[in-house]
């Protein structure tokens, strides 16, 4: 019997970087996403045969979740560009991720002194035109991580100092973050580590 991937241990993230190369960009983060879970939980993927292999349901917040068996592991997705990353965590720890593909936006001050914390606002009006792109998506990154984890929107009530935000370092042109509760997960800092899907 096949036992899949091993999960993430306590304390642990993991976090699987996957190139989208096809015209529909948004199916294959889900096919990666749904590869991915299959791997982790022991299934054969079966994508194309009637149905994923790993079926998911939403929680009261609209966020996804395994149908079966939650508690097996957390998990989240973002895709931006050409990019998907699917953050794994232990079961029971909600996790949040994001990714932003940069690109020049006129109305970057507007946007964050609207969607971010005031000091994430103030941070992208002190920054100097050459900047302000890069640290706002840094910002936006972090802000819609710890939103996706709690579920509850980039316009919704704002998580609590609990839920904490790590940049990622996943290549040129983008800005990702990844999130949790360390509250629940019983950790200062995470384990994080970057892998590549193929």
């Amino acid at each position: 019997m096949r036992t899949g991937r091993e999960l993430p241990a306590h304390g642990e993230l993991h976090i699987w970087r996957v190139e989208l190369t096809g015209d529909d960009r948004r199916g294959d983060a889900r096919r990666a996403l749904a590869a991915i879970l299959a791997d982790y939980l022991g299934r054969p993927d079966k994508p194309g045969r009637g149905g994923a292999a790993v079926e998911l349901s939403s929680g009261e917040d609209g966020k996804p979740r395994l149908a079966t068996a939650p508690e097996r592991l957390s998990f989240n997705l973002s895709h931006s560009g050409d990019l998907a990353l699917v953050a794994i965590a232990p079961g029971g720890v909600e996790v949040g991720v994001d990714v932003e593909r940069l690109r020049p936006r006129r109305d970057l001050l507007r946007l964050a002194g609207r969607g971010l914390p005031a000091a994430d606002a103030a941070a992208v009006a002190a920054a100097g035109a050459a900047e302000r792109e890069p640290v706002f998506y840094r910002a936006w990154a972090r802000h819609e991580a710890r939103v996706k984890c709690t579920g509850t929107g980039v316009f919704g009530r704002p998580p609590g100092p609990e839920v904490a935000a790590w940049q990622l370092e996943i290549g040129p042109g983008y800005a990702a973050a990844v999130a949790l509760d360390t509250a629940v997960a019983g950790v200062v800092e995470p384990q994080i580590t970057i892998r590549t899907w193929a």
